[in-house]
């Protein structure tokens, strides 16, 4: 016969983010985060940029699919003994801090403008917690991969595009299927419109801070 226990302790059916968090806080991220992206100009009892990156991937892995969902998850990553992480409000008002100027290019031939975000900092970070895990190799030969992919957005800086849909059309660059950088661009810009600068920006980038070849 089946036993019945009476359990006083909370249970939590995402206990398996407690692991991830871990290895997080043992590579160091949200120091290297913060020495990246540089500390909020808020006061000193804000969250910093690592804590809010944390509450952002941690429930996207838990299926978060929106900023809200991290609301009716901070309840369950506070179970983690030490873990206090910000809510949605929070997290929304940090990303917006990090938000970076357009490159605007206009063409020579329609006299028409076409925003680019180069996402520096972002890009930066990326490339050094790939460092700090070890997926590239410093100073490997690499397979260097390029492609734009449209996203459906309909946001009030969203352009028309030819995929019949408003949304934007980034470029994203990958090496042996871990992305290494990527560029926002408007919807109805040309995949060939300054793909040399974009390409250009991401690899040295890339090879600045991985060494690779």
């Amino acid at each position: 016969m089946a036993k019945v226990a009476i359990k006083n302790e909370n249970i939590t059916s995402f206990g398996g983010i407690n692991h991830i968090m871990d290895v997080f806080s043992k590579l160091g991220f949200e120091k290297l985060t913060e020495s990246v992206l540089g500390k909020r100009r808020s006061s000193g009892k804000a969250f910093c940029y690592g804590s809010i990156f944390g509450s952002l991937f941690f429930s996207y892995l838990c299926g978060g699919e929106c900023l809200e969902d991290i609301n009716a998850l901070t309840g369950q990553f506070r179970q983690r003994p030490g873990t206090l992480l910000p809510g949605a409000d929070t997290v929304g008002r940090g990303l917006k801090e990090l938000t970076e100027k357009n490159i605007v290019y206009k063409s020579e031939t329609s006299g028409k403008s076409y925003s680019f975000n180069t996402a520096e900092k972002l890009n930066t970070l990326l490339l050094r917690m790939i460092r700090r895990m070890g997926l590239i190799k410093v100073g490997s030969h690499v397979d260097f991969d390029f492609d734009h992919q449209f996203i459906p957005a309909h946001k009030f800086d969203a352009k028309y595009s030819y995929k019949q849909d408003f949304g934007y059309f980034p470029g994203w660059a990958s090496i042996g299927g871990i992305i290494v950088g990527g560029e926002n661009r408007d919807g109805n810009t040309n995949v060939k419109f300054h793909q040399e600068d974009t390409l250009r920006r991401i690899m040295d980038r890339v090879t600045s801070e991985l060494g690779v070849v």
